[in-house]
């Protein structure tokens, strides 16, 4: 296109030339001028308003627009106790994406503006497993953000459409802070996340069973997430609704939000360096979800009757109500780039169908805490250097319950029954009556200041616990409640990569 626009500017200046030039030579001269076409002139004209028809312009001069986004992929080595393998992901501990910002000035201190943001879910780490490599089952291409904004700088601002919850990120913030880049979008958290989101979907593996038979029908992440999404800490999302957050005021921040359907959270956050020496950053947030469907939406009460159990014939109508903290802190030595970061998340189900098949009780309280330290400096000219390593816990988080629309929220049920052979181990049915699972790791990261890359690699090993009972007549003939023991193999995973900011 540049090259054509180019060759056309030629011809318009020598057409031009030649327009002079008629004016200025004599009368024979001028003859050949009009062989040309007549009045050339106005055949520049034409050609100028041809150009102006297929060049692309900017719609509105008034708001500034900006194209923004990151790609991040890795190989990945992983091992389950009886396979391994090799895939090449997009890494979703900050996946590949684009977005489009604008911004616009009113008057004194207001100012408007948008977000429009993609991502490309096409090999995404998180959606992996041993029977699938590349994702191809899930779209290409999701909306992440599709949102307006009315700010003031005394005021505050006001975001409304598919937009963040006041609780988006917040067990992300406090590493972003100490850790980003100047003039980046992300910090360390963008190589390696304190969620789970390299084997989430893996699914688990009892030990002794080698083969892809033995392979269980429950995955990582089913025992290890929060009721209201898929992930362990980061639990919160983007939905449509209304949220607004205050100005700064001496590092703090607080945000208030109301989302589609009767879901509500509020989030305070607080950042601030001191004598250029030490960086802190801490953070709380609270939410409580009342949609029947979830995260999903879609409209409608998801109302009974509905099986209480063990009874087949008690009812209720189906209600709502989770509740779920999750927080964040972490400090930074700017001098020695030591630091240090911490997070917990919790999540609470008050659904009215959720009561365990054998025992009878209610959803058990997830509760998940995770440690970080490292080192982050510039050593060497082309960038920060950082190695880092943690460890974290996750119990108790197999969220039973219904999502609304006749399935479970993960890959167990609101009675937490596992079918027989659900294990290959175990042959008769069992209730989930408790879970753990540990994650250590260790990360390195090399910043490439002049390309606004990254370089990276970790490793992280994952270990988990179930606790199954049964009351089976063949394990049970009295009908006690009997423990019916599992053992899971560990899984370890490799990964290493680049991602680009633009």
């Amino acid at each position: 296109m540049t090259g054509g626009l180019r060759d056309n500017a030629s011809l318009m200046a020598m057409a031009a030339l030649l327009c002079v030039a008629g004016t200025m030579i004599a009368v024979p001269k001028v003859a050949r001028a009009a062989d040309l076409g007549g009045d050339c002139c106005a055949d520049l004209e034409e050609r100028v308003a041809e150009l102006e028809a297929t060049t692309v312009r900017k719609g509105n001069k008034k708001v500034a627009v900006q194209l923004y986004g990151k790609v991040n992929r890795a190989v990945e080595f992983w091992d389950d106790g009886g396979e391994k393998n090799v895939y090449t992901v997009n890494n979703d501990n900050e996946s590949t994406r684009t977005g489009i910002k604008g911004k616009v000035p009113i008057s004194g201190d207001w100012s408007a503006g948008f977000r429009l943001e993609w991502e490309y879910r096409e090999g995404l780490s998180s959606k992996l497993n041993q029977f699938n490599d590349n994702n191809a089952g899930d779209p290409s291409v999701k909306m992440r953000w599709s949102q307006m904004y009315l700010a003031n700088k005394r005021f505050g601002t006001l975001n409304w459409g598919q937009t963040a919850t006041p609780k988006y990120d917040i067990t992300k913030n406090a590493m972003e802070y100490i850790s980003t880049v100047p003039g980046e979008g992300g910090g360390l958290s963008d190589s390696l996340v304190s969620d789970f989101r390299m084997n989430d979907s893996m699914y688990l593996r009892p030990k002794g069973f080698n083969n892809a038979e033995g392979l269980s029908g429950i995955k990582w992440v089913d025992i290890s997430r929060c009721y209201s999404d898929g992930q362990q800490f980061n639990c919160s999302t983007r939905r449509n609704g209304v949220e607004y957050s205050t100005p700064d005021w001496a590092g703090f921040n607080f945000q208030w939000g109301w989302f589609e359907d009767d879901d509500w959270g509020a989030a305070a956050r607080y950042k601030n360096t001191f004598n250029d020496t030490w960086m802190l950053s801490a953070n709380v947030a609270y939410e409580n979800f009342r949609d029947e469907r979830l995260q999903n939406g879609g409209g409608g009460e998801a109302t009974g009757p509905i099986i209480i159990p063990p009874s087949s014939t008690k009812t209720t109508f189906f209600q709502r109500n989770l509740d779920e903290w999750a927080g964040s802190a972490a400090i930074k030595h700017k001098p020695s780039g030591l630091f240090a970061m911490a997070n917990f998340s919790t999540s609470e189900s008050g659904d009215t169908n959720v009561r365990g098949f054998y025992t009878g009780n209610g959803a058990p309280d997830m509760k998940a805490w995770d440690v970080q330290a490292g080192i982050q400096k510039k050593w060497w000219a082309p960038g920060e250097t950082a190695f880092w390593g943690g460890y974290a816990q996750v119990n108790d988080g197999w969220a039973p319950g219904s999502n609304g629309n006749g399935g479970n929220l993960g890959g167990i049920s609101a009675d937490s029954i596992l079918k027989p052979f659900t294990f290959a181990s175990v042959g008769v049915p069992t209730e989930v009556v408790g879970t753990e699972v540990d994650r250590w790791f260790l990360a390195f990261d090399q910043s490439i200041e002049s390309a606004a890359m990254h370089l990276y690699v970790a490793y992280q090993h994952f270990n988990a616990d179930m606790s199954l009972v049964t009351r089976d007549p063949s394990v049970s003939p009295n009908g006690k409640l009997k423990n019916v023991p599992v053992s899971i193999d560990d899984f370890d995973v490799i990964y290493t990569g680049g991602r680009i900011y633009f």
